[in-house]
């Protein structure tokens, strides 16, 4: 998937760099819910939201829309008494210059694409 193209309008300059927002209603928009709703995400945090699998191809497109998101690696003991290690997804929300948390909730209630355009005019005031 490819990163949305940013519009550029001539003697205006954006103020930050800041990611662009994933298709609505797509595993990576989902897993971007996630983590502004709890700043982390692991395989099974995604399970039991019953959102599916494959949470790092997700985490993975929104890294490449310019979302700061960290990998944590959890040391885990399996039932047959082996090590195993589950990836652990934390977005650094200083590094995204991260929207007011009072204004999450109310984000997560408009349309995706006026959440889109309000996320940006955000940023741009920011």
């Amino acid at each position: 998937m490819n990163a949305p193209h940013q519009a550029s309008l001539p003697g205006i300059e954006r103020a930050s760099k800041a990611p662009a927002m994933p298709t609505p209603n797509t595993r990576p928009a989902e897993a971007l819910a996630l983590l502004v709703r709890n700043g982390h995400l692991d395989q099974r945090d995604f399970l039991q939201e019953r959102r599916g699998w494959r949470l790092a191809a997700a985490v993975h497109v929104l890294r490449r829309l310019g979302w700061p998101i960290k990998t944590v690696s959890i040391p885990l003991v399996l039932a047959n008494g082996e090590s195993a290690h589950v990836a652990r997804y934390v977005l650094d929300r200083q590094a995204a210059g991260f929207i007011a948390p009072e204004l999450v909730g109310w984000l997560a209630i408009v349309t995706p694409a006026a959440a889109g355009v309000l996320a940006l005019v955000l940023r741009w005031l920011q």
